[in-house]
């Protein structure tokens, strides 16, 4: 259950007990990938990832205590440079069927990023009839997600984009990117 707090700017008292129990290891690793790990902070709706992914970690940069602004990203609530760390909130998986949404998607995607024989980013597939044969609320969800990447000014972010059923997750009752 995310509390209203979740919802509002993380106070200094609420950083630096949860920076505590970080130092003090009150974590347990909940997921990784190519290039971070994921922990759940006990006792927290609050989770932390380290990532070596320079690019990532620049969004975290951008978004962070801008959760209101950039809808579709997970709220970043601290960043650490020194450490590549950033502590975000607490997300839940995917139902099955939204994943099978966005599995579909990302096999039509391919097939259309094939034929293109080049690079392409899954908003030129959307704007080219990729719109057509998918589901609705996966419409307007990457819609947001477009106008929150070009809100980024990060170069290129939409050709980068780790689009995937993986890096999606529910928060507050709606799809955010956990990773990107």
């Amino acid at each position: 259950m995310i509390r209203l707090k979740s919802l509002l700017e993380m106070v200094d008292t609420d950083l630096k007990r949860i920076l505590d129990k970080i130092k003090s290891k009150q974590f347990k690793f909940i997921g990784a990938g190519d290039n971070g790990r994921v922990y759940e902070i006990d006792g927290e709706d609050r989770c932390f990832k380290i990532t070596q992914e320079r690019d990532e970690f620049e969004v975290a940069t951008v978004i962070v205590g801008r959760w209101t602004e950039f809808t579709t990203f997970i709220p970043i609530y601290y960043v650490d440079d020194q450490q590549s760390m950033y502590i975000m909130a607490n997300a839940k998986k995917l139902t099955v069927a939204d994943t099978s949404i966005i599995d579909k998607f990302m096999a039509q995607f391919a097939r259309y990023a094939r034929s293109k024989g080049g690079e392409v980013s899954i908003f030129e597939f959307l704007d080219n009839d990729g719109a057509r044969d998918t589901n609705q609320k996966l419409v307007n969800f990457l819609r947001a997600l477009q106008r929150d990447i070009i809100k980024t000014n990060i170069p290129e972010l939409d050709l980068d984009l780790d689009f995937n059923s993986g890096n999606v997750m529910i928060w507050n009752g709606n799809m955010v990117m956990v990773d990107w």
